[in-house]
């Protein structure tokens, strides 16, 4: 157990007096979490191949101190992996301060029963990618992420001629450019991408926000709590009923709980019924933390506790 286990499991104990029903097994999952620090020398998994931006964050936040690297065509795939015990860490895309969230990814950690553990932030910068003998007059097509298209949008606006290609990653698709061998095709993607798959590079920085930058999540199939995790998320639903989202939304306002971010998707199984993604400011050793999550909990049909992690810088 950590060395501040003992206080926080303290803590923990009595908070739960005041929790709602249900918050027994909140303090369960809690306290499973405290015995767990990050694995040294882990494996680490990331979603598209060599030159993405997945690849990056995963070498950055590790610090390159990993066991094994492992690429994955898609983000269940990557998901599937990690609750396999295949690898001990996940890296995926989750928000783009220019083109919102990644969908697909919330929609998925529904699914599995997985913690975040760490966020990690990097600046993107988007470029133009073709064939060594390829003109800018010659591409008519470009493939590259949903996302990245959408964070390039004024310049592919301003290349009407151009159409836009949505494909699995940035990295594949410079690797599909590359083994295509058509002067007619480009890509978007980085600098690195370029130089693994011997593309050129057309246009640099196309992004339309130039202060563009993705968080990344860390996922992992247990928490690790200590006292630098400064984040949590959740998500839950709220009845379908005039003021249920207020009434669960002010119990963070009682205990003076910062709310960072609130995200509404649809509840995939139930027409018309969503699902509330929260990230919040705290720690799980503060009593008010606890307090407003295990009233969030007793008022949800739908309550999961994504992690309690250190902020990005």
């Amino acid at each position: 157990m950590s060395q501040n286990a003992p206080s926080l499991e303290n803590t923990l104990r009595i908070s739960v007096d005041k929790l709602y029903v249900g918050g027994e097994g909140l303090l369960s999952e809690i306290e499973a979490g405290l015995n767990n620090k990050r694995i040294e020398n882990p494996r680490v998994g990331f979603q598209g191949t060599e030159g993405s931006f997945g690849e990056q964050a995963a070498r950055e936040y590790f610090n390159d101190s990993f066991l094994e690297l492992k690429k994955y065509h898609g983000f269940d795939d990557l998901l599937e992996a990690v609750a396999n015990s295949e690898v001990d860490y996940g890296v995926l895309p989750i928000e783009n301060s220019t083109a919102g969230d990644v969908l697909e990814v919330s929609d998925l950690i529904v699914r599995y029963n997985l913690y975040i553990v760490g966020e990690h932030t990097i600046r993107i910068r988007h470029n133009l990618l073709c064939l060594p003998e390829a003109e800018l007059s010659d591409i008519t097509e470009v493939y590259s992420h949903p996302q990245a298209l959408n964070q390039c949008r004024e310049f592919l606006k301003a290349h009407s001629n151009i159409t836009a290609c949505p494909y699995a990653n940035t990295a594949l698709a410079g690797e599909y450019v590359s083994q295509k061998g058509d002067i007619h095709s480009a890509s978007i993607g980085s600098l690195r991408c370029a130089e693994l798959y011997g593309l050129k590079v057309l246009a640099e920085g196309i992004q339309t926000m130039q202060n563009n930058f993705t968080r990344f999540i860390v996922i992992s199939k247990h928490m690790e709590l200590n006292d630098s995790c400064g984040k949590i998320s959740i998500v839950f639903s709220a009845a379908h009923s005039s003021g249920s989202l207020h009434s669960a939304l002010s119990h963070f306002a009682y205990n003076g709980l910062n709310l960072v971010k609130i995200q509404s998707r649809p509840k995939l199984d139930e027409p018309w019924e969503y699902l509330f993604f929260l990230d919040i400011e705290g720690n799980l050793s503060d009593a008010n933390v606890l307090i407003a999550l295990g009233r969030v909990l007793s008022q949800s049909s739908v309550f999961k506790l994504l992690g309690n992690y250190p902020a990005s810088k």
